[in-house]
């Protein structure tokens, strides 16, 4: 214990100051002594390693993969190029069709069924347009699919590394 030399109240070791007073205590009194478990001349640990601030560079790996992405994901922009190109040829021919079998039915004075006209031509076209753009959207996301996966694989080697 140290006690204050100018009002006498004890103070914890190694403290600076009186809890009572607040007087400056001595500073040879306040010097804490090396404790037996520490020799003087042990050198300090060293400081921890800071986690660094942003991304570890990761060797990008895999690229027989990267290369299916993006072979899919062009492969989805075609059929999905493609997709609007048959909806609307598709539209445009059932409409042109229906009205020729329309015509030609009338000339020879017989009814012919069939998804013709106008309604029939929206029809089929909306068809092909759902079914090319299911096509579309599978092949772009099989692409993307990949590249979660990759980039999953490199953030875990990133974290492992820290």
């Amino acid at each position: 214990m140290m006690i204050c030399p100018n009002c006498g109240t004890e103070n914890r070791p190694g403290a600076r100051f009186c809890v009572q007073c607040g007087a400056a205590l001595p500073a040879e009194v306040a010097a804490r002594a090396p404790s037996p478990v520490e020799p003087a001349f042990a050198v300090p640990p060293p400081p921890p390693s800071p986690i660094p601030a942003g991304p570890v560079p990761v060797e990008r790996r895999y690229p027989i993969l990267r290369t299916l992405s993006v072979i899919y994901k062009v492969l989805g922009g075609i059929a999905g190029a493609l997709t609007l190109l048959v909806s609307i040829g598709t539209c445009i021919a059932a409409i042109a069709g229906g009205a020729m079998f329309g015509e030609m039915g009338r000339q020879l004075g017989i009814q012919i069924p069939g998804m013709g006209g106008v309604v029939g031509g929206v029809i089929l076209g909306l068809i092909s347009l759902l079914y090319g753009g299911f096509a579309a959207l599978t092949l772009y996301g099989a692409g993307e699919l990949i590249n979660l996966f990759i980039s999953m694989e490199e953030h875990l080697r990133s974290l492992a590394r820290r």
